[in-house]
């Protein structure tokens, strides 16, 4: 049953006049009589007597009537109430981000997502470290983010989005640097700089692992540094060498060269959407739907 048969319906009850009807209705007689008749073919009974004098109701009119009335009314309370809470709803979201999602993709990303919804305001705020991107998740102090997951959480959401390469950093001049690739086991007398456990024990364990499968030596970590930029910097002043993403290299040309590790498919370094359905409103699904498209479309390309 269409809605539009039950409100034609309604309005014609009460006017008991099908030119008035129509007009109220912003239609002609017509269209009207047809809505009318397929109303009652559908209900299998007559709704109003009606002849060139008159139009009156049914007794099943009548009935008809009061649960037309009363489900008019709960449809119009719907509409109001959802209006209420589509317009008091937020119209802006709080992005988290790693820097490797800033070099690659989410500029351009941005960019089109305001083209598209231009209504919906973006505050981004970068945040490289993924326990404390969880943690604001879980608080609601951000939406969503482009983060490293460094464990997994069952109260939040990851959409794997992009995957990133891990390479070797060292010095232009270091013995290694002409090298195309480099091996695990020709690094067992280099100082490394390196993230602490807690960030990522999932690589940090998987790299333990592979410098003893590889080279047969526990790498030498004589230092720990936070943010990946700060690490890098201190390979360029020469206190040792370094694991980073791909995309930081364009940022130290010159300064550092990055390599390749032979047989490490572990370096594989992804970068997912996070998102916690708990707090979900409407413009966090606009914005996590529009990711996960472009995303997609983008790694196609």
């Amino acid at each position: 049953m269409e809605l539009k048969h039950v409100e034609y319906f309604f309005v014609l009850a009460n006017e008991l006049n099908f030119s008035q009807a129509a007009k109220k209705l912003h239609i002609s007689q017509p269209p009207l009589s047809r809505h009318i008749k397929a109303l009652e073919a559908e209900l299998g009974t007559t709704l109003f007597y009606r002849n060139t004098q008159s139009v009156r109701l049914t007794k099943e009119g009548e009935l008809f009537y009061e649960e037309a009335k009363a489900l008019l009314s709960q449809v119009k309370g719907a509409v109001s109430k959802l209006k209420t809470i589509v317009k008091s709803a937020p119209t802006q979201v709080q992005i988290g981000f790693v820097r490797p999602a800033m070099l690659l993709f989410l500029p351009g990303l941005l960019k089109t997502f305001r083209q598209s919804h231009p209504h919906i305001q973006v505050n981004i705020t970068e945040i490289n470290y993924p326990e404390t991107t969880k943690s604001m998740l879980l608080n609601n102090q951000l939406d969503a983010a482009f983060s490293h997951s460094a464990s997994l959480c069952n109260d939040l959401v990851y959409h794997q989005v992009f995957s990133e390469q891990l390479k070797l950093v060292m010095l232009p001049n270091h013995p290694l640097a002409n090298c195309q690739e480099i091996s695990l086991g020709e690094l067992k007398d280099e100082q490394f700089i390196f993230f602490p456990r807690k960030l990522s024990p999932t690589l940090y364990d998987l790299f333990i692992s592979a410098c003893f499968e590889q080279g047969n030596f526990h790498p030498n970590v004589w230092m720990e540094a936070t943010p990946p930029l700060a690490r890098v910097e201190l390979v360029a002043q020469g206190m040792g060498v370094s694991l980073a993403a791909a995309s930081l290299e364009q940022m130290f040309v010159g300064k550092v060269v990055f390599k390749n590790i032979v047989s490490t498919p572990w370096v594989q370094f992804p970068i997912d959407l996070v998102w916690n359905p708990h707090f979900q409103h409407q413009v966090i699904q606009v914005f996590v739907d529009f990711a996960k498209k472009y995303m997609a479309n983008w790694q196609a390309t």
